[in-house]
This record gives C-alpha cells, sequence and structure tokens, in this order.
C-alpha cells in the first residue's frame, strides 16, 4: 500500500499557486494550504488557482475551523472546488487556532466542534440540514453532475479530538509528533473511538503532521523548524488539552505553552515562546538530521500503515533525499 506525502505553503495571494506547481513537480501527492485569515489570504480562493493551475497534486485545507464559517459555506466552497478541479479536494479541519485566536476567539468546545462536522458532512453528502426548523442543503448541487464527495480530515491531538474524528471523518491527522510510541498513542485513540461509533477502523484513512528538517548539522537542522515546531506542540497546550495523557518530555513543554505561546508570532522561528523548546524536545517530538537520520526516524511510522505524513518544514532536501526511501518502504519488492 503506497503512502501520500505531503508539503504545506500559505494562502498568501502571488504566493500559493508558485507554490503548489513546484509541489506538483517535485512528487508530492498533497498541498494543504493555511486558513488563517488575518495572516494569510483566502484558503479557499487560493485552492481554486492552485488547482486551476496544476493536473495531478490534491488540495486540502491545513485546517480550517468550525467558527469563522456557517458549515454550508465551508460545504459550498470546497465542493466547488472538488467540481472545478476534477475530484482534488480534501477538507482538513481542527478545532481553530490562529485563525479564531486573531479574531478574538477560542477554539471551539468539542460539542460545538462534532456538531459542526456533522451538520458539514451533511451538507457535503448533498443531504437536507435543519437549521432552526428551515430545511437547509446546497440546492445549486442538483443543477451540476455531482462531483465524488469531499473526504473530510480531522485533525487532533488528543484523546476526545481523536475519537470524534474517529466517528466523523473518511480521515484523520494525528498532529502528536513523529515519536513513534506517541503516534502508537494516538492510533490507539482513533481504533477505540471508530470501534465505539461502530465504525471498522480499517475504513479510516489516518496520518500525521510531521515536522522534519534535513540538515547534516543538526543544530541548524532544529533552527529551521523550531518555530513551526512550537506551533504543533502548542496545539496539544490549547484550551482543554489533556495534558494528563502526555509523556513527561511533552508536558514539560506544552505546559510553559499554555501562557507563553504568542499567537502574533504563529510558526515564526523569532517567536520568544521558541525558548521553549530545548533540544531534547525537537529530537523526540519532530525528525531533525542528515538523511538518514530523517529517514531512519519516519520508517516505524511508514511501517505502521499511515496513509499519509504531511511534512512541516523545509522540503527541498526531503524531495532528493528523503521522499524516495519512504516511498520504497510502501512498495512491493
Amino acid at each position: 500500500m503506497s503512502i501520500e506525502l505531503a508539503t504545506a505553503a500559505f494562502a498568501t495571494p502571488g504566493r500559493a499557486v508558485p507554490a503548489a506547481i513546484a509541489a506538483e513537480a517535485a512528487g508530492f501527492d498533497i498541498l494543504h494550504l493555511t486558513d488563517s485569515q488575518c495572516l494569510r489570504g483566502d484558503v479557499y480562493t487560493q485552492m481554486m488557482l492552485c488547482g486551476q493551475a496544476t493536473s495531478r497534486i490534491k488540495l486540502a485545507t491545513g485546517v480550517t475551523n468550525p467558527l469563522t464559517r456557517h458549515p454550508s459555506v465551508t460545504a459550498a466552497s470546497i465542493i466547488s472546488i472538488q467540481a472545478e478541479c476534477e475530484g482534488r479536494a480534501i477538507l482538513g479541519i481542527g478545532r481553530g487556532d490562529s485563525a479564531v485566536l486573531h479574531v478574538g476567539q477560542k477554539p471551539a468546545s468539542m460539542r460545538v466542534y462534532g456538531d459542526y462536522v456533522r451538520e458539514l458532512q451533511a451538507y457535503l453528502r448533498g443531504e437536507t440540514v435543519d437549521q432552526n426548523g428551515f430545511e437547509s442543503r446546497l440546492r445549486w448541487l442538483d443543477l451540476i453532475d455531482a462531483p465524488p464527495k469531499v473526504p473530510v480530515d480531522m485533525v487532533g491531538s488528543g484523546p476526545r479530538s481523536l475519537r470524534l474524528a474517529a466517528e466523523l471523518a473518511e480521515r484523520v491527522t494525528l498532529a502528536v509528533g513523529v515519536d513513534p510510541e506517541r503516534v502508537e498513542w494516538g492510533l490507539a485513540q482513533v481504533r477505540e473511538g471508530a470501534i465505539a461509533a461502530g465504525r471498522d477502523p480499517s475504513a479510516i484513512s489516518v496520518g500525521a503532521y510531521v515536522n522534519v528538517a534535513v540538515d547534516d548539522d543538526p543544530a541548524k537542522a532544529r533552527a529551521s523548524i523550531r518555530g513551526s515546531a512550537a506551533t504543533f506542540a502548542h496545539f496539544s497546550a490549547s484550551v482543554g488539552a489533556d495534558f494528563e495523557n502526555q509523556p513527561a518530555i511533552m508536558r514539560r513543554v506544552t505546559e510553559r505553552l499554555v501562557t507563553e505561546y504568542d499567537t502574533n508570532y504563529h510558526t515564526q522561528g523569532v517567536a520568544p515562546h521558541v525558548d521553549v523548546l530545548d533540544d531534547a524536545f525537537i529530537d523526540w517530538f519532530a525528525a531533525v538530521g542528515d538523511a538518514g537520520q530523517v529517514v531512519a526516524r519516519l520508517a516505524p511510522l511508514v511501517e505502521m500503515g499511515l496513509s499519509h505524513l504531511y511534512f512541516v518544514g523545509p522540503w527541498q532536501p526531503l524531495v532528493d533525499r528523503v521522499m524516495p526511501e519512504l516511498r520504497s518502504l510502501t512498495t512491493d519488492p
């Protein structure tokens, strides 16, 4: 079974399309674009433009949220992309981070998140949704040849979000770092959530966000992803985080990020909060070092059967020195 490899780009006008063209030429399977309206451009506009400029690569929101758009608006936007771009859309969604923090809100509660995704899935299937007694649906779908349903990819870092994702989504993406034991813990949450919901765990595509930097100088590798690693660690430090289920090496970082993470420096390596991440944590949470070390770090995740890896970090060294090795692990001899 092959694995899908992805890279990320910001939904910045004038920059997203060149990034999509380059990612497709480099052999990536998926490009996920940020949804953070106060920090970048509009994700759906840029996804559509990226789709028109490419022919093969899948396009995903990386990720949207349940607070800044009504579920009918989200569904209409992503189905429009799906229809115009030959079925290459993926709807990535989480509880909300920079997009909601920068408009003075907090991440959605699990109840709000779950209710939103249930309504979203109904709209994506072309079904009717009760909206305060009004029978609401995307009526314009009757006017076109309906494209394949857009898969929903729910991102989670804690037990409640992962089990909810296993109940509701076609795809689940772990945001728990690259440590094999922690990834296995995340997979266990998905399996348990699927079984509790009466679903077959094997029917759910499960992957992971992985912070990766390839450099023969480990210090340079760590420095290049310290900002993004802090952001992904911060996801385990948001409102309602389950610290009890976090290993000590993670908890000593996430508990500080609760108060020290500054969203004005979201993803930036110059952020004051990156000092919370010492080298030991980076080496545990991310895959850093020369190509051989990075492959060795990621190989166990591929061998676990993950369906996709979403790389975060400088990607050119990955293309040349890491991706061929990882793909070979899922290719029959």
